[in-house]
This record gives structure tokens, C-alpha cells and sequence, in this order.
């Protein structure tokens, strides 16, 4: 009778289904209730405490295994690296289009490689990290640069040219995409292809040089794993397209890192042919190739790369000096007004007469278009409600694959991958280059009426020279012949009428020191 009385507590939510009773005790292995019921399907082993009272057995209990879950898109060091992988495929495919589709010499890719290791030869993928928040890397390389210790060369964020060695660690500066532009036209000019800027801007403009799809001709599983901040960098690529006057200063920026970090100077430009294309660009007579030449002799310029002044402009770049040389020979040897004689010829006995007119009206009615002219866009950066509403089925679903496009992928769901997004065609951007046959048939057409017969009555005109310093001083005939300059070098016209400009102020400046030494 005494194991009755050692009742004890049956666990919450359980009681005798006979009266009710929530106590029980144990008798020959058996469970009753208080009042006696048996307590049916209950076998006493070993009781622990209350929580396992009335299961089967022992309770043991096994600790979970901690499962990792592999993240999708890498961070870090890993994210970088990847980064540089998707980087580098792309130049692999700009170096293919220009061998196969362009007929550059195959030395370019081993030219362009060697480039690409000097630029990435700081980085080391087999860093290891020192810091679970990523805040400090340590970085190990086994081949030293070219820059000597004991210079200890600062770098500023606000600096044209970047330091590249390892010792940097998290703030080595990463590849800009606009650099892989830069690469190929670096590698030309080391082989001397007369390849101008302007034409790997056309290039990538019309879609057919790998660029502003970059993003999207990505493997899935990169495109997948790369960190949101990189994607949107490639991403901007095709929302923002290229722009001139930033390739321009890409050029000058890794020309001057080359030599701050590896004392690597480039040759001079291939500067004949590429004047010969400007001026088949631009239906120039040959007069303006010849006397572009000489006033260059004349001023002492060379078509090299400054690498050693203190302050830059835009026409410290060669190619920028070379256009801009034309233009100039071309309004000495040809005035753009009609009631004006040349600077070269006041007698206008030895050079032809140019009509600017017919120059104009043969050149607006099939010149080749700018980009931005061509490639009519909307701006859905700022669009309104209201022009959303409004805008075409095309223009529309173009609309969603920017903001698609935009929207950046911070974390990754398991479930979003069951349910894919469908993938908008983007439409090939508009072809504006005009074919190299195309360039040479309109050239000789629009000189066949341009360039008449020299007068010879003998008559000395007025001898003025025009200089225009903005975009407002410049005059019907010029702002056209300024515009499709600019247009043939990838600048706007504002950036080619300062270029401009400056050339002529130094042909002033040359002309009152020539004066003072006689």
C-alpha cells in the first residue's frame, strides 16, 4: 500500500480517462491512477524527468548537424576574383573580334595578354584573410614590380594614375570596364595598326565590338555568383553606353599607371594613315593632310603620350592633337567663309577654291551619325508616370528590362528560382559606322563638287583666320564642320572646339616668339 501512496504528477495535458485523477503511482511496472484505474498501454523502464514521463524507453537525444549553406553569390575575395574572370573574358572577346572580324594581326592577343598581366599583376587571388568582416586583406605576390621601394609613391583617389602594387590589399584599384577598351587600342599602338579610337568607339557603339552587352554574354553561373556591386557595374555598360571623352581620359590614365608602376613609355602614333582616315572621314582635299603635317614639324609637336606634365588636357592626348592639327590646316589652306581668301594662298593662285556649301549639303545627306544621335533612346532614368503610360509596346518592354537590369540582387532565394523571370530580347543597337567602301565612294563624290578650280584673276582678298572658343561663337558652316569632327573622333562638339582653340592659341604664341627672334 506505501507504493500508492507515492503518487506523482502525470505530465501537462494528460489525466485518467476512467475519472479524471491527475496523479498516479506504479505498481508491478503497471501505471494507476489515484483512484486505482489502470492507466492502459504504459510500461515503466526508466523514467527521467517529468517531460519524458510516459514514452517508450530511454530518451536519447542527438545533437543536429549544422548544415553550411553555400551562398550564391560570392563576397570578398572570392567576389573579386570573379569579377576579374568576367573582366578578362570579355577582353578575350574584344582581342577575337579584332583579329577575326577586323583583320589585326594575330600578335595582338599575345600583346594584349601581356598588357592584361602587368594590370592584374598586383592582385593575388590567394590572399588570405585576416578579418571575418573582410576589412583587412593581406596581400602576398611572387613577382615584385617596377617600382622602387625607396620612391614610396603616394596614391590619391583624386590622381590620374593608379599604384598598383600588391601591398595595397583590400585598396587595390580594380579594373574599370571602359579599361578593356583602352587594353586593345594600347595594343595596337604597340604593333603600330593604325587603329584609331574613334573607330573602337564606333565599334562598340553599333554593337559589333563585345562591350555594352557584357553583362548578359556572361555564363549563367556567373552572372548568378557575382556580387551585386560588380554585376551593376557591368550592367551600367548597357544602360549608359560608351562615352568619348571618358575613353579618351581611360587612355591617358593607364598610359600614365604603366609608367608610374612598370616605367613603360608607348611609341609615338602611327599619326599618317590615321591622318589620311580622318580626312577620308571628313571629304578633306589632300592639301589639308600635307599642310597638318608640316605645321606640326613647325610647332615641335610629337605624337606621343605626355607622361611628364603636371596638368592635362584634352589636347595632350595624340589623337585629339591630330584631329585638331587637320581642322586647323584645313580652315588655313580652305576659309570656311566665302568672302575670305587663304592664309596659305592670298592670291589664290596655287590652291583650289572649296565650297563649303556643297561640302555641307553632300555631307548631311548621308554622314555618318554619332551615337547618340543615331541611337534614339528614351531616358528612363528620369521618365515620368506619365510617359510611361504613354510609351509603345517595344519601348515598354524595354523600359522593364532596364529596371530588371537596374534592380541589384542582394540576397539570393532558393524558391525565386522555380519561378524565372522571362527574359526580354534586347534589340541590337543601330548600325551608325559607315563602311570603309561607303567612306571612300561619299569622299569622292562630295570633293567632286567641293573642290573648283583655283582663281586665277589674281585678286588679293581679304586674309582673316577665324578662332571660335565656345560652341556660341561658332558660325553656320563652321559648327558643322566642327561637329563632324568631333563626331569622327568620338568627342562632342563643345570638347572639339576647345581642343580647337587651345591649338590655335599655340600658333599664336609660336608666331610673337618667331617675331620677337627676328
Amino acid at each position: 500500500m506505501e507504493d500508492r501512496r507515492e503518487l506523482r504528477r502525470m505530465p501537462r495535458g494528460e489525466r485518467c480517462p476512467e475519472c479524471g485523477s491527475q496523479k498516479w503511482y506504479l505498481q508491478d511496472g503497471l501505471r494507476f491512477c489515484a483512484r486505482g484505474h489502470q492507466i492502459e498501454g504504459f510500461i515503466q523502464f526508466d523514467v527521467g524527468d517529468e517531460e519524458d514521463a510516459g514514452k517508450m524507453g530511454a530518451v536519447a537525444r542527438r545533437e543536429k548537424e549544422k548544415r553550411e549553406v553555400e551562398k550564391r553569390q560570392l563576397t570578398g575575395q572570392e567576389g573579386r576574383s570573379l569579377f576579374l574572370e568576367a573582366v578578362q573574358l570579355l577582353l578575350r572577346k574584344q582581342v577575337s573580334f579584332l583579329i577575326r572580324s577586323k583583320g589585326h594581326r594575330e600578335e595582338l592577343e599575345t600583346v594584349v595578354r601581356d598588357l592584361w598581366d602587368l594590370r592584374i599583376r598586383g592582385y593575388t587571388s590567394n590572399s588570405t584573410e585576416t578579418n571575418l568582416a573582410n576589412t583587412e586583406l593581406e596581400m602576398f605576390s611572387s613577382q615584385s614590380t617596377r617600382t622602387e621601394e625607396g620612391t614610396n609613391v603616394s596614391w590619391h583617389s583624386r590622381s590620374r594614375t593608379q599604384n598598383w602594387d600588391p601591398e595595397r590589399g583590400t585598396d587595390w584599384p580594380m579594373p574599370r570596364m571602359t579599361e578593356t577598351i583602352v587594353l586593345c587600342y594600347l595594343g595596337c599602338l604597340l604593333l603600330r595598326i593604325p587603329t584609331r579610337l574613334a573607330d573602337l568607339y564606333a565599334w562598340v557603339s553599333n554593337g559589333s565590338m563585345p562591350y555594352l552587352s557584357a553583362f548578359q554574354e556572361l555564363p549563367r553561373e556567373i552572372q548568378e555568383r557575382m556580387p551585386s556591386s560588380y554585376a551593376n557595374m557591368m550592367k551600367l555598360c548597357s544602360r549608359s553606353g560608351l562615352n568619348g571623352e571618358d575613353l579618351y581620359r581611360t587612355v591617358i590614365d593607364t598610359v600614365l599607371s604603366y609608367r608610374l608602376n612598370y616605367d613603360m613609355t608607348f611609341p609615338e602614333l602611327n599619326y599618317l594613315p590615321m591622318a589620311v582616315q580622318y580626312a577620308k572621314h571628313l571629304c578633306l582635299p589632300v592639301e589639308a593632310i600635307a599642310v597638318a603635317i608640316r605645321l606640326a614639324s613647325v610647332l615641335d609637336l610629337m605624337f606621343y603620350f605626355p607622361v611628364s606634365k603636371a596638368k592635362l588636357y584634352f589636347l595632350d592626348n595624340p589623337e585629339v592633337q591630330l584631329i585638331s592639327l587637320l581642322v586647323v590646316a584645313t580652315k588655313m589652306c580652305f576659309p570656311l567663309d566665302p568672302s575670305q581668301t587663304s592664309l596659305l594662298d592670298p592670291a589664290g593662285c596655287c590652291l583650289p577654291q572649296f565650297n563649303w556649301a556643297s561640302w555641307k549639303t553632300g555631307f548631311s545627306s548621308d554622314g555618318p551619325k554619332s551615337g547618340k544621335e543615331t541611337q534614339e533612346q528614351v531616358d528612363f532614368e528620369h521618365i515620368t508616370p506619365n510617359q510611361v503610360t504613354k510609351l509603345s509596346d517595344e519601348k515598354f518592354d524595354a523600359y522593364v528590362a532596364h529596371l530588371s537590369e537596374s534592380i541589384g540582387h542582394g540576397s539570393y532565394n532558393e524558391i525565386v528560382q522555380f519561378f524565372p523571370a522571362e527574359t526580354v530580347a534586347v534589340s541590337s543597337p543601330p548600325q551608325f559606322s559607315t563602311p570603309e567602301e561607303k567612306i571612300e565612294g561619299r569622299a569622292r563624290r562630295i570633293l567632286a563638287q567641293a573642290v573648283k578650280p583655283n582663281n586665277m584673276d589674281g585678286r588679293r582678298r581679304e586674309v582673316t583666320y577665324e578662332a571660335f572658343r565656345t560652341v556660341e561663337d561658332i558660325s553656320d558652316i563652321s559648327y558643322a564642320f566642327y561637329k563632324e569632327a568631333g563626331n569622327a573622333a568620338g568627342l562632342s562638339t563643345s570638347t572639339m572646339t576647345r581642343a580647337i582653340y587651345m591649338l590655335e592659341q599655340r600658333i599664336v604664341s609660336w608666331q610673337k616668339k618667331h617675331r620677337k627672334e627676328i
